[in-house]
């Protein structure tokens, strides 16, 4: 499987015509993008720059039938991206790297490993005047 919009993969992703369909995020009810896992996926969309329609399905309690004709179970986030459905949170976020994610220019690369630091040896302690 070819990245979208990688060397090898047919050119620019709008001429294949992968990209018309935009990405569309189900995720449940929390108004906020901190408490659960479909914030997660919703604020890398927002890294990445991506638009995406966000869906809000009910919650758990209530029947999720666009979900489970997706993906066969009823738990969200689900992201569909053209013809690719991908669900659980983990998944998503390593798809939306892969599929997304610019790489880093060469100026901007990260030094490997980390610093090292040279300690100060201790000082030697001084002896009391008794000698103990």
């Amino acid at each position: 499987m070819t990245r979208p919009g990688a060397q090898g993969a047919g050119g620019d992703p709008a001429e294949r015509g992968e990209r018309d369909a935009p990405l569309v995020l189900y995720r449940c009810r929390t108004p906020t993008n901190v408490l659960c896992p479909c914030g997660a996926v919703a604020r890398r969309l927002n890294g990445l720059g991506l638009a995406a329609r966000v869906e809000r399905v009910p919650y758990r309690r209530g029947p999720r039938p666009e979900i489970e004709e997706l993906t066969g179970q009823h738990r969200v986030p689900v992201l569909v991206d053209g013809d690719e459905v991908i669900h659980d949170s983990r998944r998503i976020l390593q798809y939306l790297d892969w599929a997304y994610r610019r790489p880093e220019k060469k100026g901007n690369e990260r030094k490997k490993g980390p610093k090292s630091r040279r300690r100060k040896s201790p000082k030697p302690r001084r002896q009391s005047p008794s000698g103990q």
